[in-house]
């Protein structure tokens, strides 16, 4: 998930105190990591209205609403199959029994000062869920649906294996974003201890979280785990709230590791990634596609007289003719698209699982929205083009795959400029 123009998803709020939906509105709208429409509603009635209205990606609800007193509203949402968060006056062992029943994502009391912030950090949890798989390792079927009860009500994407052997050919053949895996220990075969080792030699603990389950009497087997590469360790038999905890626990490691390396791996003006990520991230998907014989296109693009708009305008102005290309690519091209400033005026992309015709239909109207944009700053109309060198092929590196791109990007240029020039192998 490299670029994407993705539509906004929508959070439901549901409280009868106008107090709490503006708090809760303001403090979700000053969070720069939720995008997300806030949509709310003040009464039972209300939210049944909107639920048949609008898809909701997660639901925050007050527990008793005057016209329904007894979390009527959590069934609602729950029977369209919406993560739910109770946010609640107060909670006696009861009442929070009876919460618990409803198969709710968390529970949050309004009393409790850091409740805000808790559920800024939930909110946002659930809503990333929604890209990212878990893969649970164990040969008990029974078990298996367990955990996958556990994770699918907080809308969490959901892989199975019957075995470490086949856990290993989902990851490898995968082209999913799968941040953990929970193994069982005694599996038939390959065990849970020689899954995390293999795993771990391949998948650093920033970029792929294990948590090891058992039930097994055997002496230091969480140590030997934690040894061997796994990040946690979960006893049998362990409570629902208990494996929700680590999973979130492991869950927000995993993107607090992402989030840092993206920063660092991001060019400073475009927000785009950098050269470095660029090649760090395409190697790989160019070595998959060899292996599985899938041709794949790298593209170099570059402004055409660049030089002039500098000269002419500025410094400034040149620096938002640069931003407006990420812009641009962001929005005409796949989330799975790898997209990267190289360097000054000079941007690369890799696209993989495509045929070339559509290769060539996608840049050329990469390269009609460059010629029909319009920078529109300070009273100013400012315009420009630009080339495009395309290398399309299965038989190649991806540091060959760039010159190939360069030398028909100065064939786009040698024309005329303004113009897409595509070489095959």
């Amino acid at each position: 998930m490299f670029s994407f123009d993705a539509p906004l998803k929508n959070v439901l709020i549901v409280d009868d105190l106008k107090v709490i939906r503006s708090i809760l509105k303001k403090e979700i709208s000053r969070c720069s990591d939720i995008q997300a429409n806030l949509i709310m509603a003040e009464s039972y009635a209300e939210t049944i209205e909107l639920v048949e209205m609008h898809e909701f990606h997660v639901a925050i609800l007050d527990v008793n609403l005057p016209d329904a007193p007894k979390g009527e509203v959590i069934d609602l949402l729950r029977s369209k199959n919406v993560p739910v968060v109770v946010l609640t006056g107060g909670i006696n062992e009861m009442g929070k029994k009876l919460i618990l029943e409803k198969d709710i994502v968390e529970y949050v009391t309004k009393n409790n000062p850091k409740s805000i912030s808790y559920i800024l950090s939930v909110i946002k949890r659930i809503l990333n869920n929604y890209s990212l798989h878990v893969l649970i390792v164990d040969d008990s079927k029974s078990f298996r649906q367990v955990i996958r009860k556990n994770l699918e009500k907080a809308h969490v994407n959901v892989l199975e294996a019957a075995s470490a052997e086949e856990a290993i050919d989902i990851i490898d053949e995968s082209d999913k974003y799968i941040p953990l895996v929970l193994t069982d220990y005694e599996m038939p075969g390959m065990s849970g201890m020689d899954l995390t080792i293999h795993l771990r030699q391949v998948y650093s603990k920033d970029r792929l979280s294990i948590i090891a389950i058992s039930g097994a009497d055997k002496q230091n087997i969480s140590t030997q785990f934690l040894r061997y590469g796994a990040n946690d360790f979960i006893k049998k038999p362990f409570t629902d709230e208990e494996l929700s905890a680590r999973i979130n626990l492991n869950l927000e490691m995993i993107e607090l590791f992402k989030m840092s390396k993206e920063n660092a791996s991001k060019d400073f003006l475009t927000g785009l990634y950098n050269r470095r990520f660029f090649f760090e991230s395409g190697n790989p998907i160019v070595d998959k596609a060899k292996r599985k014989g899938l041709p794949i296109a790298v593209a170099m693009i570059d402004i055409d007289l660049f030089k002039i708009i500098n000269d002419t305008y500025g410094h400034d102005v040149g620096d938002i003719a640069i931003k407006e290309v990420g812009v641009i690519l962001n929005r005409c091209l796949r989330r799975s698209d790898l997209i990267a400033r190289f360097g000054g005026e000079e941007f690369c992309i890799l696209m993989d699982n495509t045929l070339a015709k559509n290769v060539e239909i996608k840049f050329e109207l990469i390269r009609e929205a460059f010629e029909k944009n319009v920078i529109k700053i300070d009273g100013l109309d400012i315009s420009y083009t630009v080339s495009i060198g395309i290398n399309y092929g299965t038989n190649y590196s991806l540091d060959d795959m760039i010159k190939l791109a360069d030398k028909a990007l100065y064939m786009a240029k040698d024309q005329g400029r303004n113009s897409v020039v595509i070489t095959t192998q």
